[in-house]
């Protein structure tokens, strides 16, 4: 009995010791280097895009892109007609990094049974007081969810699945959640009609705006060698930075 007395003792002392001492969260410069762990192993690559955007004003038909990139700054989109695309392509928080921007994690969770960092970022939205957030995959460095938060209301929210081809990780969906504060419907009076304003003077309210964009990625060719003269040709749609 007093064995198995001091065994129990022994496993709740352990226990304890483990709770007292987390897991230490990485320096700033370590979680940087995460992040570009599947970055930094691409050396070109290009993807077919299917876009879909619904933000109030604007109009742009479900578009497919085809997304070329050359290690340091080549890149191009190929697409029919106007289309909005990330001027990073598959990287949408690389420009956290490229502009040497301190991160700390603040938590070390799951989501989804995955272990992930927490990042916290106090930043300013309209004028206001605000903060950005997002989770980090502790294997790969992939962003799984990222959101914006203003006057306690989150009027941004990204979620990114991600597939593995020759051990870098790369975005398969991203799907992105908006809303926008009401005044934002005015730019929606942009080519209204003289007979068309008084229905829309009617139709303003104080209710806030939805809008979506959803990503889908697929074919990727990665590190295959893509040759500058396919950079060549200057592009003559809308590639926004």
């Amino acid at each position: 009995m007093i064995n198995y007395r001091f065994r129990l003792t022994l496993l709740v002392l352990l226990g304890l010791q483990a709770t007292a001492f987390p897991q230490k969260l990485p320096t700033s410069d370590e979680l940087n280097s995460l992040m570009l762990k599947s970055w930094s192993q691409i050396e070109d690559y290009e993807v077919d895009i299917k876009l879909a955007l619904n933000i109030p004003g604007f109009r742009m038909p479900t578009r497919n892109v085809h997304y070329l990139y050359k290690a340091p700054d080549k890149s191009k989109v190929e697409v029919k007609g106007f289309a909005i695309v990330p001027k990073q392509g598959i990287q949408p928080f690389f420009t956290f990094l490229k502009d040497s921007l301190s991160l700390t994690p603040v938590a070390d969770t799951t989501i989804n049974g995955r272990p992930v960092f927490e990042i916290l970022l106090e930043d300013t939205f309209m004028n206001q007081a605000g903060q950005v957030g997002f989770y980090i995959d502790q294997m790969t460095g992939s962003i799984y969810q990222a959101w914006a938060i203003n006057e306690g209301k989150r009027f941004f929210n990204l979620e990114s699945e991600y597939l593995e081809e020759n051990g870098i990780a790369l975005p398969a969906t991203t799907n992105i959640q908006m809303i926008f504060p009401p005044d934002f419907k005015n730019i929606q009076r942009l080519g209204k009609r003289p007979t068309e304003m008084k229905a829309f003077e009617q139709s303003m309210n104080d209710e806030w705006l939805e809008g979506s964009i959803n990503i889908q990625f697929s074919n990727y060719k990665v590190n295959q060698g893509i040759p500058d003269y396919r950079f060549e040709d200057e592009a003559t749609d809308k590639i926004q930075e």
